[in-house]
């Protein structure tokens, strides 16, 4: 349960950076999974190249990631969508910024796995029936925090408010004073935040590598759409279950393991096949 923990609070925390970022400006930003690659290098160079501690780079990395997505934001999908383009076009422009940072990433980093130490050391802790790495606590424990922040945010706060006018309606929500340009900037930095803080969190399980970006984006994804794209739960929830039916597959199928990767694939067709809303249908408008 502790390892389904670790991986689907990694999934989730993607997932939440789809929702964040999609919510007010309806664009999918599959950039996303590189940006969590890229948090995993930061991290590591904060913490072993320059031997500062886990408490200052975890600000760091989540800094650095906000603004990558702040710049993101401003330079591709705010002229595109100030200008009336087509949906698909600020989608696209974003799949030049995922390669632009998959190949900033291998300029700077080079293409060996780098490994971080855990912040909170390698023993193994036990809570009861569950037992794991200190590793795995700490990001069932961060996530839990994340989550809670999230639906605090978009439930109780006026800009969570806005957030939510800007998804159901955009122009309408323009007219009763809401900033869609703070609203949108905020979303794609936010959105790279998160995903910085699920790389920086993964990269000393599995160690970081120039080409972990691709595959936490698909599975971020198909998260998002599993269990509900309009619900913060519905993040929560689908990296979870996402998690679980990995491990039941590795364990039980009888296919090499390197074809997990078509499991997240095989449920977003299902489920948009099938459920496109989701485990968890959208909340109603109030």
């Amino acid at each position: 349960m502790v390892s389904v923990g670790e991986a689907g609070g990694i999934y989730a925390l993607v997932a939440l950076a789809f929702l964040v970022t999609l919510r007010p400006t309806g664009v999918f930003n599959f950039a996303l999974g590189e940006w969590a690659g890229l948090g995993a290098f930061i991290g590591i160079a904060t913490v072993v190249d320059f031997g500062l501690p886990f408490l200052i780079a975890l600000p760091l990395t989540i800094g650095a990631t906000a603004i990558v997505g702040w710049a993101a934001e401003r330079l591709t999908v705010r002229p595109l969508i100030e200008q009336d383009a087509p949906l698909l076009s600020p989608i696209l422009a974003l799949l030049g910024v995922m390669v632009m940072t998959h190949e900033g990433i291998v300029f700077v980093f080079g293409t060996s796995n780098q490994f971080a130490p855990a912040p909170l050391g390698a023993e193994r802790l036990a809570f009861g029936p569950l037992v794991g790495s200190s590793q795995s606590f700490l990001i069932i424990a961060v996530t839990a925090l994340v989550f809670i922040g999230a639906w605090y945010f978009f439930e109780r706060t006026v800009w969570g408010r806005a957030f939510e006018a800007v998804a159901v309606d955009r122009f309408a929500a323009g007219l009763v004073g809401v900033n869609l340009r703070l609203t949108s900037t905020l979303a794609f930095a936010a959105g790279g935040a998160i995903a910085g803080l699920a790389g920086l969190l993964q990269s000393p399980l599995t160690s970081a590598s120039y080409i972990m970006g691709l595959p936490l984006a698909i599975k971020g994804f198909s998260a998002l759409v599993i269990g509900g794209m309009g619900r913060v739960e519905g993040a929560l929830l689908g990296g979870l279950l996402l998690a679980l039916l990995e491990r039941l597959v590795l364990r039980y199928a009888p296919i090499p393991s390197g074809y997990a990767i078509g499991v997240p694939l095989l449920l977003l067709i299902l489920f948009m096949l099938v459920r496109p809303t989701g485990l968890l249908p959208p909340k109603a408008v109030r």
